[in-house]
């Protein structure tokens, strides 16, 4: 039989399911600006009824707040985190196509066009007048700055090598940085969830993380169940493993030996795996 102040201790266990609701919805509001911030909802349900021995069985005992969970779909992730990849690869296309386009811009430079002109130009002039010293003076001229145009573009365009060689390297160390990051995080949240509690933060954190990781590589993730509360997620690139639970893999730089072509930077990267794998890059 239910108690005197058994309407009490529903009522006052809907308000703190009221005020746990209000206090969640405040925290949502104060992050709406918050970058990788996920919107965080309670679940309500209904307590175990007390059983009364009467006629109608059973009576209702209030609600209960089983868990406060984020409003987040893994296939939408999957989706965003596609999109992040191919954004950032066109967007790095774009930055050196962008570079190596204004190197070549016949419109606004002295580019090609004007300079292999003005030799043929020279070159006709001087068989119509092959005596002529000005003339053979003109073509010399023209000759030297056709060449030089060469020299100069040949300089730019190893100058971009050298830039995106060097992209590469950083894109390597930011990549193990945030393998390492990304492992630190799947122990914190593991280590909150034994005892569970609410890691929706944490995990946000590391949500930001694998979005800022797939603007730089493509990515694969999957979160599995391991029991009692805990989760082992694992990203992999190319079906190599970078992250699995605490434990992460880095990628490390190698400079080329032999260049692939004569033109080539020295020193340009191959990337490969801390045990020596090659890392397929294309």
């Amino acid at each position: 039989m239910a108690s005197t102040f058994f309407g009490l201790s529903i009522s006052y266990k809907g308000l703190q399911a009221a005020q746990t609701s209000i206090t969640t919805t405040a925290h949502n509001l104060s992050n709406i600006n918050t970058d990788g911030y996920t919107k965080q909802s309670v679940l309500l349900q209904a307590s175990d009824a007390l059983r009364t021995y009467s006629t109608y069985g059973t009576i209702g005992s209030g609600v209960n707040v089983v868990e406060i969970k984020q409003t987040r779909d893994s296939y939408y992730d999957e989706k965003y985190r596609n999109n992040c990849a191919n954004y950032g690869q066109y967007e790095a296309k774009n930055n050196y196509m962008t570079q190596v386009e204004d190197y070549l811009n016949e419109f606004l430079l002295s580019g090609f066009s004007k300079e292999y002109g003005n030799f043929f130009d020279a070159v006709n002039q001087l068989t119509i007048t092959p005596a002529d010293t000005s003339a053979k003076n003109q073509l010399i001229n023209n000759a030297k700055s056709l060449t030089d145009y060469f020299n100069t573009l040949s300089t730019n365009l190893r100058n971009v090598q050298v830039d995106a060689n060097n992209e590469i390297k950083d894109a390597v160390q930011q990549i193990n940085s945030l393998a390492q990051n990304i492992s630190s995080l799947n122990k914190q949240i593991n280590q909150i969830q034994a005892n569970y509690g609410n890691a929706n933060d944490l995990k946000d954190q590391r949500n930001a993380l694998i979005d800022d990781l797939s603007q730089i590589v493509n990515i694969t993730v999957s979160e599995s169940d391991m029991g009692n509360n805990l989760t082992n997620l694992q990203i992999t690139i190319n079906g190599n493993s970078l992250v699995d639970g605490y434990n992460y893999h880095t990628l490390q730089t190698v400079a080329r030996e032999n260049p692939r072509n004569v033109s080539d930077a020295a020193g340009l990267y191959d990337i490969q795996w801390e045990n020596g794998q090659e890392f397929y890059i294309y």
